[in-house]
C-alpha cells in the first residue's frame, strides 16, 4: 500500500517520463503560487524605498 497519496509514479522508462512531465507541469503551473509572494520581490522593494 502506498502511504503517499500525492505520488503518481513510477517515473521509470518512456511512460514514466510522461508521468513525471505531467506532475511537474501540475506543480509548476499550480494556481496556488499566486497566493504567496516571492521573497526577492520584497527585498527589491525594500532596497528601492531605502534608496529614495
Amino acid at each position: 500500500m502506498n502511504h503517499k497519496k500525492d505520488y503518481s509514479g513510477p517515473y521509470h522508462g518512456y511512460d514514466g517520463f510522461a508521468i513525471f512531465a505531467r506532475d511537474m507541469d501540475l506543480a509548476l503551473n499550480s494556481p496556488t503560487w499566486g497566493l504567496i509572494g516571492a521573497p526577492w520581490s520584497k527585498k527589491a522593494e525594500a532596497k528601492a524605498k531605502a534608496a529614495v
